[in-house]
């Protein structure tokens, strides 16, 4: 049966940087099960893997517009450390989540911490990268 919209699709996958440092695998755990068509993965890899059926093994590269998206300079913000809960880590990597004037959960990653700014990113941690991908199509139903 071949990958079309609808179709519940299980997959490994490995995922590189642009330096080829390994950043996931599923090869040695749980494959991954998503629905296609239903924006479960990132449109690049939906996109490619349209159309394969089981036993597709490739390798392939997403741009950052097919992946995570572009770093959107507008979720780099800064807050002062007092804007923080006491229970917060304030230190770089830290992960801290806010809520947006609609009520809708944020998570912020913490990238530099000066004396007086808490400086935050909103984008995904690999938005603005290109993704080095090997996939293997396990099953379609």
């Amino acid at each position: 049966m071949k990958i079309k919209k609808g179709s519940r699709v299980s997959f490994h996958y490995e995922l590189r940087d642009e330096e080829g440092n390994l950043i996931d695998s599923t090869f040695d755990i749980e494959p991954v099960i998503y629905i296609q068509g239903e924006g479960e993965i990132i449109p690049g890899l939906e996109e490619f893997l349209e159309g394969e059926e089981p036993g597709f093994e490739a390798k392939l590269t997403l741009p950052p517009e097919k992946a995570y998206g572009l770093v959107d300079e507008d979720l780099i913000v800064f807050a002062g450390p007092d804007n923080f809960d006491d229970n917060v880590e304030i230190e770089v990597g830290s992960a801290v989540e806010t809520e947006d004037p609609d009520g809708t959960t944020v998570l912020f990653r913490i990238i530099d911490v000066t004396e007086d700014k808490v400086y935050l990113d909103g984008n995904h941690p690999l938005a603005g990268k290109t993704l080095h991908y090997k996939v293997e199509v396990l099953e379609v139903h």
